[in-house]
Protein backbone atom coordinates (compact mmCIF):
# COMPACT_ATOMS: atom_id res chain seq x y z
CA UNK A 1 0.00 0.00 0.00
CA UNK A 2 1.49 3.39 -1.13
CA UNK A 3 1.33 6.31 1.40
CA UNK A 4 -1.24 9.12 0.51
CA UNK A 5 -0.95 12.85 1.49
CA UNK A 6 -3.87 14.01 2.81
CA UNK A 7 -3.80 17.95 1.87
CA UNK A 8 -5.85 18.99 4.66
CA UNK A 9 -3.16 17.66 6.89
CA UNK A 10 -0.19 19.48 5.55
CA UNK A 11 0.88 22.58 7.41
CA UNK A 12 1.35 25.37 4.70
CA UNK A 13 5.19 26.24 3.18
CA UNK A 14 6.32 29.04 4.67
CA UNK A 15 8.84 31.04 2.51
CA UNK A 16 9.51 33.62 5.17
CA UNK A 17 7.68 34.67 8.18
CA UNK A 18 5.32 37.65 6.24
CA UNK A 19 4.29 35.04 2.98
CA UNK A 20 2.41 31.76 3.74
CA UNK A 21 2.50 29.51 0.85
CA UNK A 22 0.01 27.21 -0.51
CA UNK A 23 1.89 24.08 -0.54
CA UNK A 24 3.14 23.17 -3.67
CA UNK A 25 1.99 26.17 -5.23
CA UNK A 26 4.31 28.68 -4.93
CA UNK A 27 1.36 31.27 -4.98
CA UNK A 28 1.30 33.55 -1.32
CA UNK A 29 -1.78 34.11 0.12
CA UNK A 30 -2.60 36.35 3.51
CA UNK A 31 -3.00 34.55 6.42
CA UNK A 32 -6.37 35.20 8.11
CA UNK A 33 -6.14 36.61 11.52
CA UNK A 34 -8.04 35.72 14.36
CA UNK A 35 -10.75 38.27 15.46
CA UNK A 36 -9.59 39.06 19.44
CA UNK A 37 -11.43 41.34 21.64
CA UNK A 38 -10.30 42.92 24.90
CA UNK A 39 -11.81 41.17 27.51
CA UNK A 40 -12.14 42.91 30.77
CA UNK A 41 -9.04 43.50 33.06
CA UNK A 42 -9.39 40.76 36.61
CA UNK A 43 -8.69 43.45 39.51
CA UNK A 44 -7.46 40.57 41.08
CA UNK A 45 -3.78 38.33 40.40
CA UNK A 46 -4.02 34.82 40.69
CA UNK A 47 -1.13 32.07 41.57
CA UNK A 48 -0.77 28.27 41.80
CA UNK A 49 1.92 27.30 43.56
CA UNK A 50 2.92 24.55 45.92
CA UNK A 51 3.74 25.05 49.68
CA UNK A 52 7.30 23.81 51.12
CA UNK A 53 8.03 22.06 53.68
CA UNK A 54 8.80 25.44 55.80
CA UNK A 55 5.85 26.92 55.11
CA UNK A 56 6.92 28.77 52.49
CA UNK A 57 5.32 29.58 48.85
CA UNK A 58 7.16 31.52 45.70
CA UNK A 59 4.68 34.55 45.47
CA UNK A 60 6.65 36.66 42.41
CA UNK A 61 3.35 37.72 40.50
CA UNK A 62 0.99 38.13 43.69
CA UNK A 63 3.40 40.74 45.33
CA UNK A 64 4.22 42.51 42.55
CA UNK A 65 0.77 43.45 41.77
CA UNK A 66 0.11 44.01 45.65
CA UNK A 67 3.11 46.29 45.56
CA UNK A 68 4.04 44.95 48.86
CA UNK A 69 7.58 45.34 49.45
CA UNK A 70 10.39 43.16 51.80
CA UNK A 71 10.28 44.08 55.02
CA UNK A 72 6.58 44.99 55.34
CA UNK A 73 4.84 44.29 57.81
CA UNK A 74 1.17 41.73 58.02
CA UNK A 75 -1.16 40.07 59.59
CA UNK A 76 -2.04 36.29 58.93
CA UNK A 77 -5.21 35.10 60.06
CA UNK A 78 -7.50 32.55 58.68
CA UNK A 79 -11.50 33.35 57.59
CA UNK A 80 -13.92 30.69 55.82
CA UNK A 81 -10.95 28.26 55.40
CA UNK A 82 -8.53 30.76 53.55
CA UNK A 83 -5.03 32.29 55.13
CA UNK A 84 -5.90 35.93 55.03
CA UNK A 85 -2.58 38.64 54.94
CA UNK A 86 -3.00 41.85 55.21
CA UNK A 87 -0.26 44.76 55.26
CA UNK A 88 -0.47 46.02 59.28
CA UNK A 89 1.88 48.57 60.80
CA UNK A 90 1.72 46.45 63.99
CA UNK A 91 1.86 43.08 62.41
CA UNK A 92 4.03 40.63 63.73
CA UNK A 93 4.95 38.84 60.45
CA UNK A 94 7.21 40.51 58.21
CA UNK A 95 7.83 39.82 53.78
CA UNK A 96 11.08 38.41 53.54
CA UNK A 97 13.68 39.68 51.47
CA UNK A 98 12.63 37.33 48.84
CA UNK A 99 9.54 37.05 46.63
CA UNK A 100 7.71 34.60 48.51
CA UNK A 101 5.65 34.61 51.73
CA UNK A 102 5.60 32.55 54.88
CA UNK A 103 2.32 30.73 56.17
CA UNK A 104 2.50 29.90 60.32
CA UNK A 105 1.83 26.59 60.24
CA UNK A 106 -0.88 26.81 62.89
CA UNK A 107 -2.48 28.68 60.07
CA UNK A 108 -1.62 25.84 57.40
CA UNK A 109 -3.23 23.27 59.73
CA UNK A 110 -6.54 24.97 59.90
CA UNK A 111 -6.56 25.08 55.93
CA UNK A 112 -6.01 21.65 55.79
CA UNK A 113 -2.83 22.44 54.03
CA UNK A 114 0.27 20.11 54.24
CA UNK A 115 3.79 19.90 52.54
CA UNK A 116 3.49 19.82 48.19
CA UNK A 117 -0.18 21.24 48.46
CA UNK A 118 -1.03 23.13 45.89
CA UNK A 119 -2.50 26.45 47.03
CA UNK A 120 -4.21 28.98 44.99
CA UNK A 121 -3.13 32.38 45.60
CA UNK A 122 -5.28 35.41 45.09
CA UNK A 123 -4.16 39.04 45.03
CA UNK A 124 -6.57 41.51 45.36
CA UNK A 125 -4.83 45.13 45.24
CA UNK A 126 -8.17 47.34 45.96
CA UNK A 127 -8.39 45.41 49.39
CA UNK A 128 -4.81 45.12 49.62
CA UNK A 129 -5.16 41.47 50.58
CA UNK A 130 -3.86 38.22 49.84
CA UNK A 131 -5.59 34.66 50.08
CA UNK A 132 -4.14 31.83 50.28
CA UNK A 133 -6.96 29.02 49.24
CA UNK A 134 -6.57 25.22 49.33
CA UNK A 135 -7.28 23.45 46.13
CA UNK A 136 -10.24 21.70 48.23
CA UNK A 137 -12.03 25.04 49.08
CA UNK A 138 -10.95 26.18 44.85
CA UNK A 139 -12.71 22.60 44.00
CA UNK A 140 -16.16 23.31 46.54
CA UNK A 141 -16.72 26.81 45.05
CA UNK A 142 -16.40 25.64 41.50
CA UNK A 143 -18.15 22.09 42.23
CA UNK A 144 -21.36 23.73 41.05
CA UNK A 145 -20.14 25.12 38.01
CA UNK A 146 -18.68 22.21 36.81
CA UNK A 147 -21.80 19.97 36.88
CA UNK A 148 -24.08 22.99 35.09
CA UNK A 149 -20.97 22.82 32.50
CA UNK A 150 -20.28 18.90 32.26
CA UNK A 151 -24.14 18.57 32.64
CA UNK A 152 -25.63 16.73 35.36
CA UNK A 153 -25.49 17.05 39.32
CA UNK A 154 -22.38 17.46 41.47
CA UNK A 155 -21.14 15.01 42.77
Amino acid sequence: MSEQIVTGLVPPVVTDHDSPTEAGSGECRGVPLPVITRRRELPVTYGMVRMDSSGRVSARPVLHALEWQPGQSLTIRVASGAVVLQPDPGGIHRLPGTPQIMIPATARASCGIRTGDPVLLVADPRRDMLLVDPLTAVDEALEQRHAMVWGGEPA
